[in-house]
């Protein structure tokens, strides 16, 4: 084989190499850069919801929702938070005047996990990114 094909043969492997690469989820910019979207709790209880669409500018995140309880009222939500290392921070604002705290972490491109509190005990949460926004 000649110079001139190991070089391409190289540059083939070394490109293949790349593209199969996971992003660094522990990286504060490639977290900042996945969290635009829309976003939904999984839930395991029949007719609840909650769905938010986020916006992130540096390491601020925003955004706004809504939310339904089983049998019960829904509404509006507002989103405010950051991104701190490899943790995302959220406070949940319910129209209702209920707030919710979400300290997570994105152990995949579309997941967020962790913990949701209000005043009493952290219990597990997770949210699927359902649409990803383009980068702004």
């Amino acid at each position: 084989m000649g110079k001139s094909h190991r070089m391409m043969l190289a540059f083939a492997l070394l490109g293949s190499a790349a593209c199969g690469r996971s992003p660094d989820l522990t990286n504060p910019n490639v977290i900042e850069a996945n969290l635009r979207g829309m976003w939904s709790q999984t839930i395991d209880v029949p007719g609840s919801a909650t769905v938010m669409t986020l916006s992130v500018s540096d390491t601020t995140v925003s955004g706004a929702g809504t939310w339904v309880r089983e049998g019960g009222p829904g509404g509006s939500l507002a989103v405010t938070g950051y991104v701190s290392g490899s943790h995302v921070v959220l406070e949940i604002a319910l129209d209702d005047g209920e707030v919710l705290h979400f300290n997570a972490t994105m152990p995949a491109i579309d997941v967020l996990s962790g913990s949701l509190f209000t005043t009493g005990d952290p219990v597990p949460a997770t949210f699927r990114r359902i649409q990803q926004d383009p980068p702004q």
